[in-house]
């Protein structure tokens, strides 16, 4: 009985981190300035990029994708099966911890449960569970991103491929994980997918009347280089011309 409730306890500990605003700490911290004021008024990695710039936005993501990882590293280290093992079945409840830690990032009870859209911190939470799936939907992510540049369209379908993944997973066997484990994976993961389209529902309708927020890269400012230049040389040539009407 009490290794339930040292399990609960720290599902109840992966909320309270999850439910940590990263994104809204970073931005009063470094610029004095609160994100949600600003462009989506999410809290989460994307809308810090957006408002902060990319280097506190990659602040903000790794931490919150630490969010969704943070419990399951931490059962691993202290190495007590009984804290992420059903002894009488072999289930593997990791990822129970990291979905709880995306649960407190979506709702967050420090800031009137309106917290992000759950894409990092579920990346954190299989990357501790299956950290190359992690990097292959990461590089799926830039991929589509790089092309599109719309980063809700990156998220949602980086959220597709992991999905996909964990489906053909139950069919196979694994080195780590029983087949009610990836089972209970599968059910989890499928949860947070629907939960990442549906906070995404948003972007999607503004996709759909082309009014989505695009991250085009910045215009090298030429114009401005050529402005300047050029009203150098109209200086230069202003006083050349003085100095032959008035050599004196």
């Amino acid at each position: 009985m009490m290794t339930y409730v040292w399990i609960f306890l720290l599902m109840v500990l992966s909320y309270f981190l999850g439910s940590i605003p990263s994104g809204l700490i970073i931005g009063k911290v470094f610029k004095g300035i609160d994100i949600r004021q600003f462009g989506s008024k999410n809290t989460g990695a994307t809308n810090a990029v957006r408002v902060l710039g990319f280097r506190y936005g990659v602040f903000a993501f790794i931490f919150d994708s630490f969010k969704g990882a943070a419990v399951i590293l931490l059962v691993f280290i202290i190495g007590n099966p009984d804290l992420y093992l059903i002894s009488d079945y072999q289930i593997n409840i990791a990822s129970i911890y990291g979905a709880a830690g995306v649960l407190g990032h979506v709702f967050p009870i420090y800031i009137n449960f309106k917290g992000g859209k759950a894409v990092a911190t579920s990346a954190g939470m299989i990357f501790a569970i299956e950290p190359w799936v992690a990097v292959g939907v990461i590089v799926l992510f830039f991929i589509i991103f790089a092309i599109t540049r719309y980063v809700s369209l990156s998220s949602t379908t980086a959220a597709s491929a992991a999905l996909l993944y964990f489906v053909v997973r139950v069919f196979f066997e694994h080195p780590l994980f029983n087949l009610a484990t990836r089972i209970m994976d599968l059910v989890i993961v499928t949860l947070l997918a629907i939960l990442i389209f549906v906070r995404h529902k948003a972007n999607y309708r503004r996709l759909r009347e082309g009014t989505e927020y695009r991250f085009d890269p910045k215009p090298k400012p030429r114009k401005n280089k050529v402005w300047q230049v050029s009203n150098f040389f109209l200086l230069c040539i202003f006083f050349y011309h003085a100095k032959l009407n008035h050599p004196g």
